[in-house]
């Protein structure tokens, strides 16, 4: 069984969330002293500081969108109101949402071979199902598990053995595919799966896990263990 990270492996979150941030910025600039790339830098360690958080059981999936924008908009707006600000953020957020160019060849080609497709992602079950239907890709997958089920995050090695358990997978047989390095392939590998890193931005190699730089590899026998 192939097991799939979502962002920046299916989804590419990284244009999405840049798209998404220039569109909020333009539409809150009166508001805000930053210049527009300022903005977007703030924004990106926001996102990454609070969801964090989030992953850690410190704040819920809600109270980490509250904080990102009480830090950039005042620590006097209540629940309500950042929850307003952070749903007009979230409506530019998803407007940008695109699969990869070799997602759907990848998907298509695996499930002709007869191997069975799953998803394991750090985050919020809803809103990461939501990202996999946008994308017209949900059906392709037997089991979605996240982080906001199993209660623990990538790359604790429980949430790839709980998965492997769910789907009725053998672990050691079953591949993990994932853009971050330490957090997917070896995360994954230190579970007992074979991790793979989607590594799209340059040929660097890593002695301990499998490497490919296009899902298109992934239909090659060479993934088999």
């Amino acid at each position: 069984m192939i097991f799939f990270d979502i962002d920046a492996t299916l989804l590419d979150h990284g244009k999405a969330e840049q798209k998404g941030a220039v569109d909020f910025y333009k539409k809150y600039s009166n508001e805000l002293e930053n210049s527009e790339n300022e903005f977007v830098d703030r924004w990106f360690e926001l996102s990454k500081k609070y969801f964090g958080k989030f992953l850690s059981n410190e704040l819920t999936f809600q109270e980490q969108r509250r904080f990102r924008i009480k830090d950039i908009f005042g620590s006097h707006l209540n629940d309500m109101q950042a929850d307003n600000i952070f749903n007009k953020y979230l409506s530019l957020y998803k407007r940008n949402w695109s699969a990869f160019e070799d997602v759907i060849p990848c998907l298509v080609a695996l499930k002709q071979q007869g191997i069975r497709l799953g998803v394991i992602s750090n985050g919020d079950y809803h809103q990461q199902l939501e990202k996999l239907v946008s994308l017209g890709i949900d059906h392709y997958f037997e089991h979605i598990i996240t982080s906001s089920e199993i209660g623990v995050a990538k790359p604790n090695p429980s949430i790839f053995q709980k998965a492997c358990m769910q789907a009725k997978a053998q672990v050691r047989k079953s591949l993990y595919v994932g853009d971050r390095l330490e957090t997917d392939a070896i995360g994954s590998s230190n579970a007992g799966m074979v991790g793979v890193w989607l590594n799209r931005k340059n040929t660097i190699t890593h002695p301990n896990v499998k490497v490919i730089h296009s899902l298109v590899e992934l239909t090659s026998s060479e993934t088999e263990r």
